[in-house]
């Protein structure tokens, strides 16, 4: 028993020596200067647009960062922006305009003034555009009649994406109005409707809960029985 102990003791300091020496050279490599990193970014999310995309992250430790680089379109492309933080949480975002529809990948690294930066955060996001808005179909009408003078409208079913609807209509003052509606309106009732004009509705979109831009569909012209 006396001999094994011992040599597991033996085993045990070669390789703390082994591990040493790695270590030893791996600085000689490196100049002997160990690598500091930054402190990386939180909370790192991409917001989806019209063409468009909103990056937003926190700046939680470090306060030593002075500034941050963004990589996309394969890191042909770069934004860098200056930091300065403050005594707490700093909230931080860019936003990319002129974004075709697609999908996009992004390297956010952090930095500061000594050339130290921080291992990158990587997220993946969508613009919406053309191809997205010509795949929206206005919310079904079930019916629309008029009512002791006013336009009821019926609603069928609404899509998950659908968030609303507007409708325009003129009233017996000739007055233009503008009705929204949540998609979980059933019906709309159009006030003081004006007998034998026509009203015009659409149906607003959102194809992701983070989406900053709302997309609409092309306004349909109907006349209520």
């Amino acid at each position: 028993m006396k001999n094994q102990s011992v040599l597991l003791y033996l085993l045990w300091g070669m390789m703390i020596i082994a591990s040493c020496s790695k270590m030893d050279a791996y600085l000689d490599i490196a100049g002997r200067q160990e690598i500091s990193y930054t402190g990386r970014v939180d909370s790192l999310k991409v917001l989806p647009g019209d063409g468009r995309l909103l990056l937003t992250w926190l700046l939680i430790s470090d306060p030593k960062i002075t500034g941050i680089t963004i990589y996309y379109n394969s890191k042909r492309d770069s934004v860098i922006m200056p930091v300065k933080r403050t005594q707490g949480i700093d909230s931080m975002d860019h936003l990319f305009s002129n974004m075709p529809e697609g999908s996009y990948s992004f390297e956010v690294y952090t930095w500061n003034n000594t050339g130290s930066r921080s291992v990158p955060a990587y997220i993946t996001g969508r613009s919406y555009g053309t191809i997205y808005k010509n795949s929206l179909l206005n919310r079904a009408l079930t019916n629309a009649v008029i009512s002791e003078g006013d336009a009821v409208l019926s609603w069928g079913l609404a899509e998950e994406t659908v968030t609303g609807m507007e409708v325009t209509y003129t009233n017996n003052a000739g007055s233009t109005i503008t009705v929204k509606e949540p998609r979980t309106a059933g019906s709309t009732t159009l006030k003081d409707y004006k007998p034998g004009s026509s009203f015009s509705y659409r149906t607003l979109f959102r194809p992701d809960t983070l989406c900053i831009d709302t997309f609409y569909t092309t306004a349909v012209t109907r006349t209520p029985l």
